[in-house]
């Protein structure tokens, strides 16, 4: 007789066995359901605005190693300066690799808040429905699609889902998983200031749920002082350099009491409101297309309902004590990371319009996603509550049908995010940009402009120059010439639609010499203006006649540019940073006679 026996299967069988790990694998499948439908989403949306900046201040030959460590825009974001530095190195203006950039990253944020909900609630089903909502809700969508603002917001997801859950680990397990928690909280401040919050998010957590009590924060520092007194002080000195970078960049502007009150509504009460169950179904895309939630009344009155009802639920579950700390760890943490800043420094300018900006929260859905969970489950540890009841049959169908409708609702929104962008225009005016610089040689002119307001607001100074803009597109020998072109006779600019063209001139300030030319005293020539210009770059027109060929200076407002003057009548263009009320012509080649007969200052346009 031959007798059977049966083995179990080894520990290393156990671990990769897909069936022993049902929620992780399914959360996983979720995650590439996710990849799939933002490679849809950001395939359609291409550079705007910032992201030119950035790759402008990336792609400049002076910048340097320590280049990364200066603010942008009042930001200081070395991390996403790195990152769009090695995508520029591999390929500038390639959206098919941004593409891929964002949909890598954020599925590896999305896999690390999967990690954040399985340490922090344990491997059970519940936890699938914050993280499918987390995963498709549209408040970071727009965010998403827009480049420079892509890198920060997964960034700070993947940061601060991997520092939750280094946290915990430690919690449970000792000192082993303590460096996890204060490098992800550094990686995280290089790519958003909103990271700075991660560490009073992980004492509210652990004072909250898994302590309780009076004096739990108290508790909480006295456990671990070495930790806390690290992790302060990293945290105040990188605060203190975010903050240095904000203050340089943008001057703090309260706004109006009503304008605030008028932001907060419209921030809270609408867009994130709305984005939390589905919406906001519209949306409105001004020039260039980052989309502004701008939903109807009827949808966020819906909205409205339906988290009440949630809220409602929850402490039906888990009791008002278990419930309230897990909706008020949200709501601080939206009230510190979006509201105080933007009350600070953006809606003195902006309005209360400012409020439909859903990139203002985008940094909070994987907080959204583990409050949500905590409002109804238990964490792992949890001192026992009263109160709570268990999960009915009834609660239960209506959570699955109701997840699964917000889900629904949120592609939605997120498809008419799609149907509205329009990438055309400035895909056109790269492409053709790219085409003429190719073909141009580099002995010619190229004259600096701006780019069209489709690529960049007039706000972005002079980083909307063609030269700084259009300079990488430009095969290596017609570099130098786009940054830095000398006078020309037959110089050429951008026009709106990436082409070069002839260039002219639109004066603000006309000069025609009194007798036909101006006095050349030895050997320099003087030009008074027709009126006193403030400092800024011009493109002048010169007309003259020499007698033979000849060097000299032209200067203006303590500027100099150097003229090779041929022979004959004449007529040489040439671009000039300075201001006052004359101009002059001087170290002119000896023996030369020359009459300079008008000159025009302006702007560079397209010569009709």
């Amino acid at each position: 007789m031959i007798e059977t026996v049966r083995t179990s299967p080894s520990p290393v069988r156990r671990a990769v066995n897909p069936l022993r790990h049902r929620i992780v694998v399914t959360g996983l499948v979720l995650v590439l359901l996710q990849a799939a439908w933002l490679v849809f989403v950001v395939g359609g949306s291409f550079f705007k605005e910032d992201d030119f900046q950035l790759i402008v201040r990336v792609t400049d030959p002076e910048m340097g190693w320590d280049g990364l460590l200066e603010p942008v825009g009042g930001r200081f974001v070395p991390g996403v300066l790195a990152v769009v530095w090695a995508a520029a190195w591999l390929d500038v203006y390639g959206w098919g690799l941004v593409t891929a950039i964002v949909v890598t990253v954020q599925a590896l944020a999305s896999v690390a808040v999967l990690r954040m909900l399985v340490v922090a609630f344990g491997e059970r089903k519940a936890i699938l429905a914050p993280f499918a909502l987390y995963l498709f809700w549209p408040l970071a969508v727009p965010s998403l699609a827009w480049w420079s603002a892509a890198l920060p917001v997964a960034g700070l997801h993947l940061a601060l889902a991997m520092a939750v859950s280094s946290y915990l680990l430690r919690v449970r397990r000792g000192r082993r998983a303590a460096t996890g928690v204060v490098v992800w909280t550094l990686v995280g401040s290089c790519f958003s200031a909103a990271a700075l919050l991660i560490p009073v998010l992980l004492l509210a957590v652990h004072a909250v749920f898994l302590l309780g009590g009076r004096g739990a924060v108290r508790r909480v520092l006295r456990g671990s002082p070495v930790l806390w007194t690290l992790y302060g002080t990293l945290t105040a000195a990188l605060g203190a350099v975010h903050l240095a970078a904000r203050i340089a960049g943008q001057d703090v502007t309260p706004p109006a009491p009503g304008d605030a009150a008028g932001f907060v509504v419209r921030l809270l009460g609408e867009t994130t409101a709305t984005a939390l169950v589905g919406g906001p179904f519209q949306w409105y895309l001004p020039r260039p297309d980052h989309g502004l939630a701008l939903p109807d009344p009827p949808v966020t009155v819906t909205a409205w309902i339906v988290i009440v009802v949630v809220v409602w639920a929850s402490s039906r579950v888990r009791g008002v004590r278990g419930a309230a700390p897990a909706w008020g760890i949200l709501l601080g943490y939206v009230l510190l990371s979006a509201l105080l800043p933007a009350l600070l420094w953006t809606v003195g300018a902006a309005g209360p319009f400012a409020g439909a900006e859903t990139r203002l929260v985008a940094d909070a859905t994987p907080v959204a996603a583990f409050s949500l969970a905590a409002a109804f489950l238990p964490l792992v540890g949890e001192r026992d509550r009263e109160g709570g009841r268990p999960v009915g049959r009834v609660l239960r169908v209506g959570g699955t049908v109701l997840v699964a409708a917000v889900v629904a609702a949120s592609l939605w929104s997120g498809a008419a995010l799609r149907a509205r962008i329009d990438s055309e225009p400035v895909r056109d005016y790269l492409a053709t940009a790219a085409g003429e610089l190719a073909r141009t040689p580099s002995s010619t002119q190229i004259y600096d402009t701006t780019v069209p307001r489709e690529l960049m607001s007039s706000w972005f100074g002079d980083d909307r120059l063609t030269s700084r803009v259009l300079a990488p597109l430009a095969p290596v020998d017609l570099r130098g010439v786009l940054r830095e072109p000398v006078p020309s006779s037959a110089p050429l600019i951008f026009d709106e639609t990436g082409r070069l063209r002839p260039m002219g001139v639109f004066p603000v300030s006309v000069a025609r010499a009194p007798g036909g030319c101006w006095p050349l005293l030895g050997n320099r020539v003087d030009i008074p203006l027709d009126q006193d210009l403030p400092r800024r770059t011009y493109t002048v027109a010169l007309s003259y006649t020499a007698t033979s060929q000849a060097l000299a200076v032209f200067s203006y407002g303590g500027e100099q540019v150097r003229l090779s003057l041929r022979p004959g009548p004449q007529a040489v263009y040439l671009q000039i940073t300075g201001g006052g009320s004359a101009m002059r012509i001087s170290q002119i080649t000896s023996g030369t006679g020359l009459c300079v007969s008008g000159l025009s200052v302006g702007a560079a346009v397209v010569r009709r």
